[in-house]
């Protein structure tokens, strides 16, 4: 496993900090300023711009009634089970970082929590894993954000016969994230060995940009 240099981490955050820094700023802003899920307006405002500006996809995975919006029945869906979101992201209060593996396994069983609350919204059921993990990202910057892009490029970087110590899959998780999570620990445990300024959204960002890897 290559590790990326801590030049290559600090090049690739600055990158996506020029790019995407201030509409990061917003997100994480509007989910500090909102962190329930009772009001439907303040609902509505983090879904469609966390799902929009991050290209997640939910609402296409969302077939609206004639003359509705996809956004209006996943801010409905998810104001009608707020207690439950909420109980959700309450579970993630405890994740700081540097992680460990019992942060990851909360992490994980955090996600498949809501994305099996959120499949009852989708079309035939589809699995709304990318959307998740970007929503809980943005209510807590320790969770690691997962779509195909990254997903693609942390296989390569970090083949599953190099991952150790990996944590167990909790029941009901999302097994395709739990498999990224536990490359991505892995990845992430050994830059913390080599570099203590190493976190989530660093990681994050490297995966947009490893050179070399499609």
């Amino acid at each position: 496993m290559n590790l990326p240099t801590s030049e290559q981490l600090k090049s690739a955050a600055a990158a996506l900090d020029c790019d995407w820094g201030a509409v990061d700023e917003v997100l994480y802003g509007i989910c500090r300023q909102y962190p329930g899920h009772a009001v439907r307006r303040e609902v509505t405002a983090e879904a469609a711009l966390i799902d929009r500006a991050y290209a997640a996809g939910l609402q296409r995975q969302v077939k609206p009634d004639p003359g509705s919006q996809a956004i209006t029945l996943i801010a409905d869906f998810l104001v009608d089970h707020g207690a439950e979101v909420d109980e959700i992201l309450a579970t993630l209060d405890a994740v700081t970082e540097p992680l460990d593996a019992l942060a990851m396994a909360r992490i994980v069983d955090s996600h498949g929590r809501l994305t099996r609350l959120l499949r009852q919204l989708t079309t035939s059921h589809s699995s709304p894993r990318s959307f998740t993990a970007k929503y809980l990202h943005f209510h807590c910057s320790a969770v690691p954000i997962y779509d195909s892009y990254a997903a693609n490029r942390l296989v390569k970087l970090v083949p599953w016969k190099e991952v150790q110590a990996r944590f167990a899959q909790p029941s009901g998780a999302d097994s395709e994230y739990w498999a990224f999570c536990v490359r991505f620990f892995r990845l992430y445990k050994a830059c913390l060995n080599t570099d203590s300024a190493v976190t989530v959204k660093g990681l994050d960002a490297y995966l947009w940009a490893v050179p070399g890897v499609p």
